[in-house]
């Protein structure tokens, strides 16, 4: 596609309805409307013109759960990244990645990823009828910060992006803040599709040539179930050469073998398959005691009246949903009782 087909005003229109999405009420996105039509068609002529410049980047930490630093463009730069990644880099890289490739994509997410998990756990406990099974966990260290743009670029020529695809890109790239040749900043949509394919080579290695079929990854977290111990020592060489040689990238000290029955990490939970091929999902101990903390915290806010019932519903609703299919059930229990509160006196007014 060319930069007229992409950047079309129905494209970056739709674009900013996606953005607005929950957003509607902050200060950037009122000033992007107060005037959309004008600056909607400005975008249109500054991209179709290849005029088109990004603003500077606000950074700041998040700390849950742990810290990042968050580098996020203004409004009109997310629009036009949005407006990129439903015209050409969804389409293009979809098709090229793996079914149990699961972050960060439709019909995907968390909870897929951890019922491939559990479907690739029952399979090989059903060769054999016991848990005598092993897994190796790959970490990339520090994957996003490690992400080689020249190699990124090549993948992506390779993958069918035409020139005015790649101008895009590449100036992307190259507008990060304190710019160097490797690093993608964790505040873009392209970031993240961008680090979902930059590891499909490890992808194809795992399923095509080392011919694993329990393998699922979430973003830079690998996991890969076989029951020969030996053969996902070989697995792992085979990986670090291929992220050593061909993407630049090193695992970290998290990378370990270990026995399905004392439970795999993974996406937040612990999954322990038993010696009747349950599989039992427990959060972490870290994830659990942050969960109590916030909690806590929820309710103190709420006795100062410094947020309203409402407020806290949501929060505890959101914190349900994270455990509901788990196998966590007083917490459940305590916080379904939780929630029935403040819903009954909103019945009951």
């Amino acid at each position: 596609m060319n930069l007229e087909e992409i950047f079309t005003f129905e494209n970056l229109y739709n674009a900013h309805k996606h953005c607005r999405n929950s957003k509607q009420h902050k200060g950037e996105v009122i000033r992007f409307e107060v005037d959309l039509y004008k600056n909607l068609v400005n975008m249109t002529r500054e991209l179709q013109n290849r005029e088109y410049k990004f603003g500077k980047y606000k950074k700041f930490y998040i700390y849950e759960p742990k810290q990042r630093l968050i580098e996020a463009l203004p409004y009109k730069d997310r629009v036009a990244i949005r407006c990129y990644c439903d015209c050409v880099v969804i389409p293009k890289l979809e098709k090229r990645l793996i079914l149990d490739n699961v972050a960060c994509r439709v019909g995907k997410g968390t909870l897929f990823g951890m019922n491939r998990l559990e479907f690739f756990l029952r399979n090989e406990y059903r060769k054999n009828n016991d848990n005598n099974i092993y897994y190796l966990k790959c970490d990339i260290r520090k994957y996003f910060p490690s992400i080689n743009h020249e190699i990124l670029v090549e993948k992506l020529k390779k993958s069918g992006f035409s020139k005015d695809e790649m101008w895009f890109a590449k100036k992307l790239l190259e507008s990060q803040p304190d710019f160097t040749k490797v690093g993608l900043a964790l505040g873009n949509q392209s970031s993240q599709w961008f680090a979902l394919f930059y590891l499909n080579t490890v992808d194809r290695l795992i399923k095509e040539k080392l011919i694993i079929k329990g393998y699922v990854r979430y973003m830079d977290d690998l996991i890969l179930i076989h029951r020969d111990k030996q053969y996902l020592r070989m697995c792992k060489i085979e990986i670090e050469k291929v992220c050593n040689n061909e993407l630049k990238l090193s695992l970290n000290d998290k990378t370990q073998i270990g026995r399905v029955a004392n439970g795999i990490d993974f996406i937040g939970f612990r999954h322990i398959l038993t010696s009747k091929g349950k599989v039992i999902r427990k959060l972490r101990k870290s994830s659990k005691i942050r969960l109590k903390r916030h909690l806590k915290a929820l309710e103190k806010l709420e006795s100062k009246n410094l947020v309203d019932a409402d407020y806290v519903r949501i929060r505890k609703n959101a914190y349900y949903a994270h455990i509901l299919y788990s196998n966590e059930m007083r917490l459940k229990k305590s916080l379904h009782t939780n929630l029935s509160k403040p819903i009954l006196k909103k019945q009951e007014l």
